[in-house]
């Protein structure tokens, strides 16, 4: 009788061992490093463009490094942005591209909309994958930021979190 009640208790201790029939799916995200899905995940929403924008040649500051929050030219603000080097699908060969989170509000404005459409913006979702330039509604945007002739002036670091 005890030979049989140590079976019953083995049998699902042996089921454990067994592979799980459960695959769990993880979105693609097309070589994107997941130090950069978590720098970018952590962003708080952008509610104005104008200040990434006047910071972005910041980007490449002497004191920038990658996946570093935007460094600020502008006195009064401290952009919710990061600096990414690479590991964004679609940024071109040296250039440096800064990611934000915009709300819905910024995504509604026609001025954004005209930077979008100028160029040297792009889309993106949740996991970075590159979106249409007409997506309604992206997790996040990124400004393509060419090297600049001079080296940028009067950018100061943020910061830390």
């Amino acid at each position: 009788m005890a030979l049989a009640a140590s079976a019953a208790f083995a049998l699902p201790a042996a089921a454990q061992v067994a592979p799980s029939p459960f695959v769990t799916v993880m979105p693609d995200t097309q070589g994107v490093p997941a130090t950069v899905l978590d720098a970018v995940q952590r962003l708080p929403a952008t509610p104005a463009l104008e200040a990434p924008l006047r910071s972005a040649p910041c980007a490449f500051a002497d004191s920038t490094r990658h996946l570093d929050r935007l460094a600020s030219n502008l006195p009064w603000a401290q952009p919710a942005a990061v600096v990414l080097f690479d590991g964004l699908p679609g940024l071109p060969p040296g250039r440096r591209a800064v990611v934000l989170r915009p709300t819905r509000e910024l995504l509604a404005r026609a001025a954004t909309r005209e930077v979008i459409a100028q160029g040297g913006v792009s889309l993106h979702a949740i996991d970075l994958s590159p979106l249409p330039v007409d997506a309604p509604t992206p997790s996040f945007i990124a400004l393509h930021i060419a090297p600049p002739e001079t080296p940028p002036e009067g950018c100061v670091a943020q910061p830390p979190r």
